[in-house]
């Protein structure tokens, strides 16, 4: 189940993210599944080390968890973004602008659409198992 929740949330936000951010140039689907395969590998990796660090903490009120994994999910977009311009020369410089358009907006979209994925698909299958 987990697996899948993953594949959902990394598709569905790698198409948003497609759809909202500018393609540089790069056919339509050529620049989802390069993004697909980015939130799907480097997302999850992201995900599962806020998870650790928020329920490490313990943090006590659901503001203060939120507001952490956010400025968590931002830092971890643009590190990742960071990281693959070193290693890709054809990606956009990093300018403030490149940073928060395709560091922070994909980081955030894949949290937003964990957070409701998460809170969607259990009352989705339960509401499938009474039918």
């Amino acid at each position: 189940m987990k697996f899948i929740e993953q594949v959902i949330i990394s598709f569905i936000s790698a198409l948003l993210f497609t759809i909202i951010a500018p393609q540089l140039g790069i056919p339509f689907l050529t620049f989802f599944w390069v993004t697909f395969l980015i939130m799907f590998t480097l997302g999850r990796m992201l995900n599962y080390f806020v998870k650790y660090i928020i329920d490490y903490d313990r943090f006590r009120s659901s503001l203060y968890r939120y507001m952490a994994s956010v400025m968590l999910y931002a830092y971890g977009g643009v590190l990742i973004l960071a990281s693959l311009s070193l290693v890709i020369d054809q990606l956009a410089p990093l300018e403030l602008s490149n940073l928060l358009t395709l560091g922070v907006l994909p980081a955030w979209l894949y949290f937003h659409l964990d957070l409701l994925v998460k809170r969607l698909l259990p009352k989705l299958m339960e509401r499938n198992d009474t039918n």
